[in-house]
């Protein structure tokens, strides 16, 4: 049984609509397949019908489905233009495998919250530069990246300076050499602050890449805080299967 839990900025009908677009994207439910039923959806998700309508009523406004009196809700196409089978790869170095346009929504120095500070090895409250950035592929948003600077290395830099290029290409111009990176990749739900720049419903099915970056000393320089549509990237790792685990 999966539940659906109450959250600001994501009411249950957009948490079920999420989970049922990805199923269809996922090729769950294929084109011209039937959902589970308006009674075995509120079962498994432990929700009312009205819930269950409204998720029901989105996707068929949508394009998506199409609802007949006793037949069910019938999936008549896969995704919106959002579903491209030339989704750009996610590199975890920052680049991506085409072209693409960046532009500056925020840069401003503020105070580092608990977390930020612990992740930087600063005092809470320390200045640190705050740099939030869009990337688009053929004008349709992809990622959503902040990024959070001590303020030493946040001074040395512009906003001009990071409107084309990766902010790791950056920091090494001015002598700031990023040697490794700590990366953490997690499933969420856009919330408010992600829905409206990324052109998506509170609720969708997001990427969160969270990295931090540190000096050759070990030095944490940079945190990156990362969301991107699930149905707009995906996530490449190659490995070497046969390489043998450390110290065998």
């Amino acid at each position: 049984m999966t539940l659906l839990t109450r959250r600001a900025g994501a009411s249950l009908h957009h948490q079920l609509y999420s989970i049922l677009l990805s199923s269809i994207s996922s090729g769950k439910y294929a084109k011209g397949s039937l959902l589970p039923s308006e009674d075995a959806l509120a079962d498994t998700y432990q929700v009312s019908r009205a819930t269950v309508r409204r998720s029901m009523q989105t996707l068929e406004e949508k394009g998506i489905v199409r609802r007949r009196h006793g037949v069910g809700a019938q999936v008549i196409a896969s995704l919106d233009a959002d579903a491209r089978a030339d989704y750009p790869v996610m590199n975890l170095v920052g680049s991506f495998t085409e072209a693409s346009e960046l532009e500056i929504l925020g840069f401003g120095f503020v105070p580092a919250s608990s977390q930020l500070a612990a992740k930087l090895d600063l005092n809470v409250g320390d200045t640190i530069l705050h740099v939030t950035r869009l990337r688009r592929i053929d004008g349709i948003p992809f990622r959503l990246t902040h990024h959070y600077l001590p303020e030493a290395l946040g001074r040395r830099l512009t906003a001009e300076m990071l409107e084309q290029r990766p902010l790791i290409s950056i920091l090494i111009d001015i002598g700031c050499t990023p040697q490794r990176a700590d990366n953490i990749i997690s499933a969420t739900l856009a919330d408010v602050a992600e829905a409206d720049p990324l052109q998506v419903d509170i609720g969708a099915p997001m990427l969160e890449l969270s990295r931090v970056v540190r000096d050759p000393d070990r030095r944490p320089i940079l945190v990156q805080n990362a969301f991107s549509p699930a149905s707009r990237e995906r996530l490449f790792i190659e490995t070497d299967v046969t390489a043998k685990p450390a110290g065998k």
